[in-house]
């Protein structure tokens, strides 16, 4: 890791902890939800803002998954000041060794979140890879979903990346736990995910 991804890493914590310091934000949750038990926390990559910086406030440990790119680079630095676990790999780079690592650390008890149609999409499409791990180990999958009453949004990133404006509102809304039944086919699976992460997010744009 070169020194402009840690600078810029140091940076983007900085600032990303300021911004939150100005915002009211709600924290609202499915009454099946257990803050005690582990989870493999479902959202989407264009809005990971709020799930990141909310979640370790929540749970005493977790591990979120970052791509092995530069981008990855500053993204690791900026996760590790909030106190995650970073572990390097996608699912077109380093794939089968970023899941050997997820799933042990999840066999540790250690819970787990990420973009879930990153890192380069397409947009709003579930990949493979949580759905997996949550039917091999029998840990319900929580999706995820976040809005602001006035944001920004990066229109020329592939996952319209979303940023709130200072002193708004946000809300963070965790869905329903899912568990994914060992005969479930996971095609069937991600697209009932898919839908599952559209509800929570279409209530938590209710909450505002």
């Amino acid at each position: 890791m070169n020194f402009k991804s840690k600078l810029l890493g140091n940076l983007a914590y900085c600032l990303t902890e300021l911004l939150y310091k100005t915002l009211r934000v709600g924290f609202v949750h499915h009454e099946g939800y257990n803050p005690s038990q582990q989870y493999l926390f479902a959202f989407w990559h264009g809005k990971q803002l709020l799930p990141v910086l909310m979640l370790r406030r929540h749970l005493t440990t977790c591990s979120v998954l970052v791509s092995p790119s530069r981008d990855g680079d500053l993204l690791t630095v900026w996760l590790k000041n909030l106190d995650y676990e970073v572990i390097r790999g996608s699912s077109r780079d380093k794939n089968i060794s970023a899941l050997v690592s997820m799933m042990k650390k999840l066999k540790q008890g250690t819970s787990l979140g990420f973009g879930i149609d990153g890192p380069i999409g397409p947009i709003h499409k579930v990949k493979p890879g949580m759905t997996h791990m949550a039917q091999k180990l029998g840990i319900p999958i929580i999706p995820v979903g976040s809005a602001f009453s006035r944001k920004w949004i990066i229109d020329k990133a592939w996952d319209k990346y979303q940023i709130p404006k200072p002193f708004v509102k946000g809300i963070l809304y965790l869905g329903k736990p899912k568990y994914i039944a060992k005969e479930v086919d996971l095609a069937d699976a991600n697209l009932e995910l898919e839908q599952a992460i559209q509800e929570a997010e279409a209530k938590a744009f209710s909450l505002l």
